[in-house]
């Protein structure tokens, strides 16, 4: 079975659309971080963590789902799910922790096996996480070497200062080698990477994307976004990350680009 030394749990969301506590919200008899909580470990996970907005939801987390522990929600002068990937990295640098999984605390059909033909097509990636048809990831869904997630503690800190909101796909981007695959590579069902936003979504459990068999490997040497740059090369990095994401029809990443462009002109 593959190693992960820690599964992170995304947890700290306000879940306003689905009026209450989704993540202990019981899906089959089983609150959904729960289930989440055993698929990572079914996948190979030695612990498993939470990222929450405070100790009392810690608290409630580790009582439903067995939790190893949590990691607090970083107190930062900027917003976004992508400051939950900053506590992981916190974690990751503090651990040394050698590979870590993250995923969706409302995600609740997501299966061991799904989670462990990821960790496994990943293969020795810095980055992946897993691409729907059309161009779409799963950007709350990732696996990460260990030293290249703690190594993005600073740039997002940087990022955060520079257009005060933290996406979970940062750390993704700003990865040497980047892996993207395929949905349909993993699980013969859609329904596999449904989320439970709205108490709708949790009685149709109708999937966002339909399934994909591609697999995409960025490679060293593609542009980086890395926001210490000098403005200028920074620019520059940017407008041939774009390039590479329309070539190969990545549309949430090459959007997600040029919105960052659109803050340095």
């Amino acid at each position: 079975m593959t190693v992960i030394d820690a599964a992170v749990i995304l947890a700290g969301g306000e879940a306003r659309r689905f009026g209450g506590d989704k993540l202990a919200a019981l899906v089959d008899g089983e609150p959904s971080i729960a289930r989440i909580a055993d698929a990572l470990r079914g996948a190979g996970a030695r612990e498993v963590y939470a990222v929450t907005l405070s100790r009392e939801r810690c608290r409630l987390y580790k009582a439903l789902a067995g939790l190893d522990g949590c990691l607090l929600d970083p107190p930062l002068q900027c917003g976004g799910p992508g400051r939950a990937l900053l506590a992981a990295a916190e974690a990751a640098w503090e651990h040394g922790w050698r590979r870590v999984l993250v995923a969706p605390g409302d995600s609740p059909w997501l299966e061991p096996v799904t989670l462990l033909r990821f960790a496994q097509l990943a293969g020795g990636s810095d980055a992946a996480t897993v691409l729907h048809e059309g161009g779409y990831i799963e950007s709350l869904l990732q696996l990460h070497r260990g030293s290249h997630l703690a190594a993005m503690v600073e740039p997002l800190r940087a990022l955060c200062g520079l257009r005060g909101e933290l996406r979970a796909s940062d750390p993704l981007r700003l990865a040497p080698r980047l892996t993207l695959v395929g949905s349909g590579l993993l699980s013969t069902s859609a329904t596999a990477y449904s989320h439970i936003n709205t108490r709708e979504a949790l009685k149709t459990r109708e999937p966002r994307n339909p399934l994909t068999r591609s697999i995409i490997h960025l490679h060293p040497g593609r542009p980086r976004p890395l926001p210490t740059l000098p403005t200028s090369l920074l620019r520059e990095a940017l407008r041939r990350e774009i390039g590479l994401y329309q070539n190969l029809g990545l549309r949430q990443l090459e959007r997600q680009a040029r919105r960052d462009l659109a803050v340095l002109q």
